[in-house]
């Protein structure tokens, strides 16, 4: 493996992703939703369906009239990580009406469900084009020092249980390879006329992904989830991190 990695080096780690989490770790941010890593995924080149932050239903149905339907709402609480277990998560909201009659019901059943969260508000997203939902994931094991993650299903990553992980950071080559190790691979390569994804520009996210996640002081988990992959486009949907209080 170390003779590949030199072979075939992994990218360098961007400075600007680096300084932002190691800014929001100073000031004592440890939990991460997708508002707060947008900075540090776009410094990568990781792109990223990007969120408009709004406080009330109200504002979440105007954010949604300015982005143009149809959109997708999302709860924002650092409390909370798995906003579908919540209701958390709204796809494909056609209208003003709906927007703010689905924040409205998700607030309340958050608040119902999640007493002792803090609910910040919510994210207002573009919907994005349909593709293969993965799950690209990272921990920085205690032996083994960071691993990277990569799994078929989005949300319901754990229950096909259809990943691959390997060291991090790796390179664009070894990404491939991962990805040809899931049970699931063909369905990348299309399926009964669908197009492929991209394969060259999902192996990069993956790459660019573990570079950060290895490279960044104190990140001890780095998720996307899902990210998005279809014939043009690598795209992440959500995203959240848990890093380490800092030393002292």
């Amino acid at each position: 493996r170390r003779a590949r990695r030199d072979r075939a080096p992994a990218p360098a780690p961007a400075a600007e992703a680096l300084a932002v989490l190691a800014g929001l770790r100073a000031a004592g941010r440890l939990r991460l939703g997708l508002l707060d890593l947008v900075p540090a995924l776009d410094a990568c080149g990781i792109a990223v369906a990007a969120p408009v932050a709004v406080k009330t239903a109200e504002e979440a149905g105007a954010a949604a009239a300015r982005a143009g339907f149809p959109v997708a709402l999302k709860i924002v609480s650092a409390d909370i990580s798995h906003k579908t277990d919540v209701g958390g998560v709204r796809l494909g909201l056609a209208s003003v009406g709906e927007v703010i009659e689905a924040a409205r019901a998700m607030r309340e059943r958050a608040s119902r469900e999640r007493p002792r969260a803090v609910l910040e508000g919510f994210a207002v997203q573009p919907m994005v084009r349909p593709g293969r939902e993965l799950l690209l994931g990272s921990v920085r094991d205690p032996q083994f020092g960071p691993l990277v993650m990569v799994g078929f299903g989005g949300v319901y990553v754990e229950i096909l249980r259809d990943t691959a992980v390997r060291l991090a950071p790796v390179a664009s080559g070894e990404a491939l390879e991962m990805l040809e190790t899931l049970r699931l691979a063909p369905l990348l390569h299309g399926v009964r006329g669908e197009a492929p994804v991209d394969l060259p520009a999902l192996a990069g996210t993956i790459a660019r992904f573990s570079v950060l996640a290895a490279a960044a002081p104190g990140v001890e988990e780095l998720e996307l989830n899902p990210l998005v992959a279809g014939p043009a486009s690598v795209i992440a949907v959500d995203a959240r991190a848990r890093l380490a209080p800092p030393a002292g």
